[in-house]
């Protein structure tokens, strides 16, 4: 991937794993005004190939933890400047928490003002903060009020891939970085009723909250329709959905493998299916088909061999064993992180 296909990857993931956060700390017990703090931060699970990617293109530093759960997590967070830099470089590329990346940039200038001895300096900046919750908790978008930033950083907001010159590359690698996030490639196994053997077919999906202009894309880009399903709590988001299947699932597929990096391994199995089933059935079934006005007919058709049947069940346990195998074991490091020689992994993507 080149530069802007990169930063383009890194949005998508950000989108999807990343978080903006504007903090309030005061520094000390005799601060008189408390400190507002940027956080740009991605965590996934160990191993983390996305993320430690981002940690590599923006000097960060990934640590690891246990979850509630018992997995092993990744993250890498990045403060200050480092933030601020960061966040230059990915806005063009963000669409869904480009309004946060916005704010988080905004306060930026207003910790200036308040520093030079403006009167509503230190208030304007805990607006910005709280409009950062109110954004990261989805109560910002159903307000309709304007967003409190600079007016070019506002207008600057409504510009989208058109607008703003995406190449298709760029789109692809977008909506790889958000597959590798909140998306899933996978191969659905059903048995049907009076088939021989069971159907397999490659499935790629991604489900977000609403609203979501990343699988409005998908959707632009590749087919398919989005589907909503409602919360069941007044206390959660509604939750939107895109798929593709098959044939129409395999475009998407071929696209977004040149991208993606930790689902890749099913990037390249799903197409290895369709592929196998492209070849055509080659065996032949024969049945009786009783008639109570003549004489039973002996009927024929094509269906798929057992060595076909057997290569399609490998493919989709190989996918199935991707999907359930447990992140690899480290040893936790504390508060110090990765070590060096661990953050210069071999298998780190370049």
């Amino acid at each position: 991937m080149n530069r802007g296909e990169t930063l383009a990857y890194l949005a998508g993931v950000v989108d999807g794993d990343g978080y903006f956060v504007v903090a309030k700390d005061f520094r000390t017990s005799r601060t008189v005004h408390p400190y507002y703090r940027t956080t740009l931060g991605v965590q996934q699970l160990w191993p983390g190939k996305a993320l430690r990617l981002f940690a590599l293109v923006f000097d960060g530093k990934v640590t690891l933890y246990p979850s509630s759960a018992g997995a092993l997590m990744a993250r890498c967070e990045l403060h200050g400047q480092k933030c601020a830099a960061a966040t230059r470089r990915l806005l063009p590329y963000l669409l869904i928490k480009k309004n946060q990346a916005l704010v988080s940039l905004d306060v930026g200038r207003l910790r200036r003002e308040a520093q030079a001895g403006s009167a509503e300096g230190y208030a304007r900046l805990e607006s910005a903060r709280q409009t950062a919750l109110s954004l990261n908790d989805g109560s910002w978008t159903r307000s309709g009020i304007l967003l409190p930033v600079a007016a070019v950083l506002r207008g600057y907001g409504r510009l989208g891939p058109v607008e703003l010159g995406w190449t298709k590359r760029e789109i692809h690698a977008y909506l790889a970085g958000v597959v590798d996030s909140d998306g899933n490639l996978r191969i659905e196994k059903k048995r049907v009723r009076d088939m021989l053997g069971p159907n397999y077919r490659i499935n790629i999906r991604c489900a977000q909250v609403v609203p979501s202009p990343a699988l409005e894309l998908f959707a632009k880009t590749f087919g398919g329709r989005l589907a909503v399903r409602k919360s069941q709590s007044p206390n959660e988001r509604d939750l939107v959905s895109w798929s593709l299947h098959d044939r129409a699932a395999m475009r998407a597929v071929e696209a977004l493998a040149l991208h993606v990096i930790v689902k890749l391994a099913e990037a390249n199995l799903l197409p290895d299916l369709r592929h196998l089933k492209a070849e055509g059935k080659h065996g032949e079934t024969e049945w009786v088909h009783a008639n109570r006005w003549r004489d039973s007919v002996k009927m024929r058709k094509r269906c798929y061999t057992s060595e076909q049947v057997a290569a399609f069940e490998r493919i989709y346990r190989a996918v199935q064993a991707l999907h359930s195998a447990a992140p690899n074991s480290y040893r936790l490091v504390p508060a110090a992180g990765l070590t060096e020689n661990s953050r210069k992994s071999p298998d780190l993507p370049r």
